[in-house]
């Protein structure tokens, strides 16, 4: 696979975190800054609404081109302006353990700065107060404030726009639940100093990825897709949240827009699988601690599919009628009402990684401390997996026995059997009720000589391509093959792309869905497809931005992002198929 073929994507959106908060970045413009945690009203939301949204902006005064990359290994980003005149270049990104955003420049020409806050996305203006060193801006409401020391040749023009001329310095914005101890506060002497402070987050992020295993292909996207992972875990509580953005729409122009800025169960999963692949262990035992932590073990494992970054049950979905839209695609919503639904595959998600780090680490302890959990788990699967439920893909109002959450019914207990047998554990029900529900799918999942979304159905959907990859059934077995040649038929768009179905409970689809094109890499690395496996992830790198970012969703005929970005998935996705890829390539060189 050539990296280079990645070299000229679309820029797009950069990502900042520092596993409190996140940021995405335009052009040198902050367009996105939830505050003081991840599921926070964002304070810059032009993303959703290029009026009233707000932003923090860098720029220089005359025309001029723009280039962005990530520092080798971490989530600081450059930013390079040049004009006729001359260059301006900006390190940004976000301080360790603050709620904050430092811009150290260096420029040899004039620039301006544009700072517009706007509190509770957008709904409430800043009181203004220009003070020595700075500006603060408060929310009239509360004590809430933000402020912004800037260090440079600058003058303030009013208290949204300031001038600076050639030379060195920063600009250190702080968000403060309560100004009486923010950066102008008599505690302000506290806080990090900005050269310091991008010092310690490079070794952070760097120090972060270095102990990962090694790829022999497209490097650079497994490890930025490894820092997306880590970039996207809260730090406090370990909880690894699917997306930074809300509303950013599949579709643009429709209302196709959610918020997944929450913690859900099977993503978490999945990025806690790639962690383990990627030999970071540490990692992923915080991501596994933060979802046993909310195990209830007297009725469903799980009660919702999803939970915010501490652990507790999301806010109820809104729409903010105040807001446009990004792209003018309404409504703008915040929380999320998939935490209603009853997801039956959850618990087999959650099952396998704790079993893969079982496997990985050989930390029996470990797991068996845990082990009250797996009987939790088993007790509920055993008794519910007959009904049916909401599937992986969330649609509302609409309940079946889909034969992936069936499938992941199986894994639950297949892996739960294994495990106690690993412990020592007399469990052998549980490999018997695994062995039924197999049963029950082969007998009732198959429609015309394929296996069907659900039961009745004639038709397939991309999460069938999990089958393999839990090992429910042999890549190579007819069955699946059949089954294969149906979604490639059915739901492939170009580039190797595929969407997740064809239609659901809103009607026809229209974009690929970027966690698919792995599934399919790995189906292929399984069925000893090595080439077919290479295509694949390299056509999902084409579609990467230029800092090999992916969305929930491509458009595939423009290869370019839509939905929530970056998204967990695929970059778990990646992770996991370049792993697995490098493993087969290993031992196939060995014979």
């Amino acid at each position: 696979m050539n990296e280079e073929t990645v070299k000229s994507h679309k820029k797009y959106y950069a990502f900042l975190s520092n596993g409190f908060t996140t940021a995405l970045e335009y052009e040198g413009s902050i367009v996105w800054f939830p505050t003081p945690r991840m599921d926070s009203p964002s304070v810059f939301s032009h993303i959703i609404d290029d009026e009233k949204g707000g932003y923090f902006s860098v720029k220089p005064e005359e025309e001029f081109s723009h280039s962005q990359r990530y520092l080798e290994r971490s989530l600081v980003l450059e930013n390079s302006f040049s004009t006729k005149k001359g260059k301006l270049k900006v390190l940004d990104f976000l301080p360790l353990s603050l709620t904050g955003i430092i811009r150290i420049f260096e420029s040899d020409i004039p620039f301006d700065v544009d700072i517009r806050p706007v509190f509770n996305y957008g709904l409430i203006n800043p009181g203004i107060d220009v003070v020595e060193g700075g500006i603060v801006f408060k929310n009239p409401q509360s004590n809430e404030g933000i402020e912004l020391l800037i260090q440079g040749n600058y003058e303030i023009e009013d208290g949204y726009k300031v001038s600076l001329k050639p030379g060195k310095g920063y600009l250190y914005l702080l968000h403060s639940k309560d100004l009486r101890y923010g950066l102008f506060s008599r505690k302000g002497f506290v806080y990090s100093r900005p050269y310091d402070a991008l010092n310690k987050a490079l070794s952070y992020w760097r120090g972060q990825i270095s102990h990962a295993k090694k790829v022999s292909a497209l490097q650079e996207l497994y490890e930025v897709s490894l820092l997306i992972i880590l970039g996207l875990t809260y730090l406090p509580s370990g909880g690894l949240i699917a997306s930074p953005t809300t509303s950013l729409p599949e579709i643009v122009g429709s209302d196709r827009n959610w918020d997944y800025r929450y913690v859900w169960i099977r993503d978490a999963s999945y990025g806690a699988e790639a962690l383990i692949k990627a030999g970071l262990f540490t990692k992923a035992r915080g991501v596994l601690r933060f979802m046993s932590s909310i195990v209830d073990p007297s009725s469903k494992s799980f009660d919702h599919p999803l939970y915010t970054v501490d652990g507790t049950m999301p806010p109820a979905e809104e729409e903010l009628n105040w807001l446009k839209g990004h792209k003018l695609s309404k409504p703008v919503r915040i929380g999320n009402a998939a935490y209603l639904q009853v997801q039956t595959d959850v618990e087999g998600a959650f099952m396998d990684s704790l079993y893969q780090y079982m496997l990985a680490t050989g930390q029996v302890e470990y797991v068996e401390d845990m082990w009250w959990i797996v009987e939790a788990i088993s007790e509920w699967v055993m008794k519910s997996w007959q009904g049916k439920s909401t599937d992986i893909w969330e649609q509302r109002g609409v309940l079946e026995h889909f034969v992936h959450s069936k499938v992941m019914n199986w894994v639950a207990l297949d892996r739960a059997w294994r495990i106690a047998e690993k412990l020592r554990y007399d469990r052998k029900e549980w490999r018997i009720e695994a062995e039924k529900i197999r049963e029950d799918v082969l007998n009732n999942g198959i429609s015309s000589g394929h296996l069907a979304r659900y039961y009745g159905s004639e038709e397939v959907d991309a999460s069938l391509l999990t089958l393999p990859i839990y090992g429910f059934i042999d890549a190579n077995d007819e069955l699946f093959r059949r089954t294969l040649k149906k979604i490639i038929d059915d739901l492939m768009i170009g580039r190797d792309l595929l969407l997740r179905y064809k239609t659901d409970f809103m009607g026809q689809v229209s974009h690929p869905f970027t966690l698919t094109s792995t599934w399919l890499a790995r189906v292929y690395i399984r069925m000893g497809l090595i080439d077919d496996a290479e295509r694949v992830l390299n056509s999902l790198a084409s579609c990467s931005t230029d800092l090999y970012l992916i969305a929930e969703h491509l458009d595939a005929s423009l290869c370019e992002p839509r939905g929530n970005f970056p998204q967990l998935f695929p970059h778990a996705g990646v992770v996991s198929s370049l792993i697995e890829l490098n493993e087969m390539k290993s031992t196939m060189g060995k014979h």
